[in-house]
């Protein structure tokens, strides 16, 4: 008898879960439906949009925003914020490109392309977590600090001269997909699991929710943010190798804006500027969704400013729909 009664609940409780209003009350499944009707309308106004190639490049371009999007998922969710991922990109791609130039073999470069952006993240994680400066002051002096290095070392000039090896990295392809966009997956997939089974990053939600009470129940809340601000950063350094290998080049201003993006992105793919909250595969939808929105500003050809107003626009209804969500649930 139990054992049917306990069948039922869970029966019932599926079919609640599965129950139109409340899976349109998911993040993730709006934003696949908007993905859906965009693709759908896109498909109709220009036939452009179906071809491989321009499939290609949509989701070849989007690989470097994921993973920028991605660490910034995990620092919001710790309740901080980095301003700095474009720059740290811009520095990556330069020392990387630099040395690659100087004819130091590609794993030490990019290890030291990757050590960089390291150094970098947990710099600000040391600020943040243990000297108890707020991350906007903290990220953006390190914004300010990583492209002014970038641009002294290069004095504005590109950086070419690149091994064929090197470019190989974000040129190669897999059944005419790129390597990179494999990568970009297999990240995605690993970290979403980490964030539901590694203790670490459970714990993550507990302090981006109240970091005092984390830290009297014995989480260890500096470590954790530390660690969050050098994968934030490390994600932004390893964009960095894959662009530079795929164009052939280094540049001081790669990355230039990137953190709005990256921002917008981890917010309307579920992220919470007020800590606590965040979905590794809602970020991917949004980062998806804003691809096809570029993508279908430059197959329609929009102006370019009022592609901005529209991605603006997008970040402040994010921002609104999760004050109103945080207010609703206060008052409950």
């Amino acid at each position: 008898m139990r054992r049917s009664i306990s069948l039922f609940d869970s029966s019932r409780r599926l079919r609640s879960s599965l129950a139109p209003a409340r899976l349109l009350q998911n993040r993730s499944v709006i934003l696949a439906l908007l993905i859906l009707v965009i693709s759908i309308a896109l498909s109709i106004l220009t036939p452009a949009f179906l071809s491989s190639r321009n499939l290609t490049f949509v989701i070849t371009g989007m690989t470097y925003d994921l993973l920028l999007a991605l660490g910034m998922t995990i620092v919001l969710l710790l309740w901080g914020i980095d301003l700095s991922v474009g720059s740290v990109l811009g520095l990556t791609a330069v020392v990387t490109t630099m040395l690659l130039q100087d004819g130091v073999s590609i794993p030490l470069a990019i290890g030291a392309g990757l050590g960089v952006s390291a150094l970098c993240g947990a710099t600000n994680g040391f600020f943040v977590a243990y000297l108890k400066i707020a991350p906007f002051i903290v990220t953006l002096g390190m914004m300010s600090v990583a492209r002014g290095i970038a641009t002294v070392l290069t004095s504005g000039y590109f950086v070419s001269g690149l091994p064929d090896a090197y470019k190989a990295i974000g040129q190669g392809r897999l059944f005419n997909v790129p390597y990179m966009v494999y990568f970009a997956l297999v990240v995605v997939v690993i970290l979403a699991f980490l964030l539901r089974n590694w203790r670490p990053l459970r714990e993550a939600f507990y302090i981006g929710t109240n970091p005092e009470a984390a830290r009297l129940a014995g989480i260890r809340v500096a470590l954790i943010t530390l660690g969050g601000y050098v994968f934030c950063s490390m994600m932004a350094g390893t964009a960095a190798i894959f662009m530079t290998s795929r164009l052939s080049m280094g540049f001081f201003q790669f990355g230039l804006g990137a953190e709005l993006k990256a921002i917008a992105a981890a917010v309307i793919g579920g992220a919470s500027l007020r800590g606590g909250t965040g979905s590794i595969f809602g970020a991917t939808l949004a980062v998806f969704l804003l691809a096809l929105i570029n993508n279908g500003f430059v197959l329609l050809q929009g102006s370019p400013n009022a592609q901005n107003v529209i991605m603006g626009g997008i970040l402040v209804i994010a921002i609104m729909i999760d004050a109103y969500r945080r207010r609703d649930l206060a008052e409950d």
